[in-house]
Parts: structure tokens; sequence; C-alpha cells
């Protein structure tokens, strides 16, 4: 196994500039953010998501988000391939201010817009488009005969 450099990452992120590519992974920025309203359920056999409404931003395009947790529209496609596992962590400037960025495993074989969860323990602005997290690929010991065919495949 082994950490994939940047350049090499961007060739399964589509719509990624120049300026995102870094020495170990790919910038993602963000399109749209959504606040998490209601509650979800995860039962052995079902799955049910909680609703999202839209928060709007500044007709600047900046964000305003109180302490809360939302959901970020990743702007650029990923395609993990088949014999790779992608993760995202997020950039050290919004961890320093209070801000962190989770997300699932983005199994081999994965492609689509997919969405990070934002924790905001402390008020912070942001505007649409900006660079908030590090997308890493990791290959695996062996390649995937079959990719992921999940619910979010195509997202």
């Amino acid at each position: 196994m082994s950490i994939l450099s940047g350049e090499e990452v961007a060739k399964y992120v589509e719509g990624v500039g120049r300026d995102q590519i870094q020495l170990n992974g790919v910038d993602l920025t963000f399109d749209k953010v959504y606040k998490i309203v209601g509650s979800g359920k995860i039962f052995k056999g079902d799955v049910m998501l909680p609703d999202y409404v839209e928060v709007a931003s500044g007709a600047d395009g900046i964000y305003s988000l109180d302490r809360g947790v939302y959901l970020l529209q990743i702007r650029e496609k990923i395609s993990v391939p088949l014999d790779a596992v992608g993760f995202c962590l997020p950039r050290s400037s919004l961890v320093r201010m209070g801000v962190d960025i989770g997300a699932a495993v983005w199994d081999s074989g994965y492609v689509g817009y997919s969405k990070v969860l934002l924790k905001v323990d402390n008020p912070v602005l942001l505007e649409k488009g900006s660079r908030i997290a590090q997308f890493i690929l990791i290959t695996s010991e062996r390649k995937a005969e079959l990719g992921y065919r999940g619910r979010y495949q195509n997202e």
C-alpha cells in the first residue's frame, strides 16, 4: 500500500485546477451547503437519511455558518480506481478555526459528486468554491474485481 502523489490523484478527480494539486492529494472545493434537519436511522436492513435544507449564501457567495452540522456538496467528480481507496481530510486552516470535515471511506470503483460532513464548533465564513478538504488515494493490496455498487454511486 502507498499514498499516491497529488499529480496521480488529479487523474481521478474531474474539474481540478492546477492550484488544487498538492504533494499528496488534491484539494476539494464545495458548491452547496445543506443544513441537516430531523433524524435518520440505521437498522440492520434499512437506512433512512434525515432531511436536508439548502443554506443560502449571501449575494457575494459567502456562507455565514453558525455552530452545527452541515453537508457540503463537493464540486469535483471523484472516480476511485479499482486498485485504490479514497479518504477525505480537512484542510488545516479549517481545523485551526474550530471546523472539521467528516467523510466515509470512498471505496474502490466509487464515482460521483460526493457530500462531506462539516462540523462547525466555532462560527465561520466560507466562500462558495473555496478549498475545504484534501482528497487522497491509497493503493490497495489487490485490485477489486467489482467496484462500489452502493446507494451513493453516481450521486
